[in-house]
């Protein structure tokens, strides 16, 4: 039996998605947010309107935890909700003046983060790594939706 020690693929990413949000939530705790909150906030339009139906889709997360994460986000006076006056049923979300400030700021911060992250690797590398992201994903996505089937 091989050891979690072996620098397989999915070890590699496990790995490295754990330094991420270590360096990420460090990074925003002197804002008082969190990454899954900074994602939440980065995906709302600054102009109009979101459905909570709709940021659930693009953030890839069950409507209880965005609920949850919302909650905190409207405590702190980052997002309002609003009954949907076109459907009474649903909530729309809009960022507030303090919301739009937070993710630019923090949207500087993330800017150098990615250039430190990138460093020394070309252009062209970084296309092909995401491009091999993609596939990875993709193959999750279609072992996901096999297995649920």
């Amino acid at each position: 039996m091989k050891s979690c020690k072996d620098e397989s693929i999915g070890r590699l990413l496990y790995l490295t998605t754990q330094a991420m949000n270590f360096h990420a939530e460090k990074a925003l705790k002197p804002y008082g947010l969190t990454v899954e909150q900074l994602i939440l906030l980065k995906n709302m339009p600054e102009d109009n309107a979101l459905s909570q139906n709709q940021l659930c889709e693009i953030v890839e997360k069950s409507a209880a935890n965005v609920t949850r994460i919302l909650d905190r986000l409207e405590r702190k006076g980052f997002v309002v909700r609003k009954q949907n006056p076109a459907d009474r049923r649903s909530t729309l979300l809009f960022l507030t003046d303090q919301g739009k400030e937070m993710v630019e700021k923090v949207h500087n911060l993330f800017e150098s983060f990615s250039e430190h992250l990138t460093n020394g690797i070309s252009a062209q590398e970084q296309d092909l790594f995401v491009q091999l992201l993609s596939k990875i994903r993709d193959n999750l996505d279609t072992l996901t939706n096999s297995s649920s089937s």
